[in-house]
Parts: C-alpha cells; structure tokens; sequence
C-alpha cells in the first residue's frame, strides 16, 4: 500500500519510539532477515512497475533495514549478502532507471552484491522469445 500522509506519521512516531511491533513493519523485517533476495520486475517505461517502488518505501524502515551513520549517509542492517534483480523486456534493456536504482539502494541496506539477470529483445517482430529465455538462463 502507498505510504500516505497518514501512514507515515504512524510510522514515524512508531520508528522515533522504537517500537517496531506494528504489523507495518512486516515486510521490512521479511526483507532485513533474508539470506538472499530475488527481485522479479518486468522493464516498463525505463523503469519497473510502481508496485514495486511503493514495496521499497515500506520496507525501507530506519531501525530495521537501515540506519544513518553521524555522516547522514545510510548503514545497511540486512543480513542478505547478495540481491538477483531479473527482468525482461520487450525491445534493448537500458539498467539506468532501474537496475542502476535497485542497486544503489541494495547499498543502502548493506547488500554488497547484486547481479542482474535479464532477457530482452523479447517485443521484437520475428524475435524467438523461448530461445532468448533460455539463453538468458544458460548465461547464469
């Protein structure tokens, strides 16, 4: 759900008291407990859906997934040592606005790898879409 006004004052007032009991902050604590995390977006627009960047709001939860060293810059608590992000997409997969974002903000966590794992091309007329999914998955 999109965090609203509302919602992220209760936060806020939940994360300032350190109470992290609310059952908003399951899937931060879902995420920060994994050993590995697999991000799964399809490539729209240069970016991936929305969805899934109301899921990052919510679960980026200082006291959970991060906290803010004395320098302001953010300490990652995550366990996971490594975070896939697989995407497809239908014409040439360009990873700025997206895999470039997840990365970043896998750093944030303190997620120290990521690997991408794409198949593109899969919209193009004539395009043999069984045999670039499985060359995607024989490159793993």
């Amino acid at each position: 759900m999109p965090l609203t006004k509302e919602t992220l004052e209760k936060r806020t007032r939940f994360i300032e008291n350190g109470d992290y009991t609310s059952p908003i902050f399951k899937y931060a604590k879902q995420f920060a407990e994994a050993e590995i995390i697999i991000i799964s977006a399809p490539y729209w627009d240069l970016s991936f859906p929305a969805e899934l960047k109301i899921y990052i709001e919510n679960i980026y939860v200082t006291g959970i997934t991060s906290k803010y060293g004395t320098d302001g810059v953010p300490i990652g608590l995550c366990k996971a040592e490594k975070l896939y992000y697989v995407t497809t997409a239908g014409g040439p997969y360009l990873p700025d606005y997206s895999y470039n974002y997840i990365k970043d903000i896998a750093k944030c966590f303190g997620i120290p790898e990521t690997e991408l794992i794409k198949a593109e091309m899969l919209d193009v007329d004539g395009a043999f879409v069984e045999g670039l999914i499985r060359e995607t998955i024989e490159n793993l």
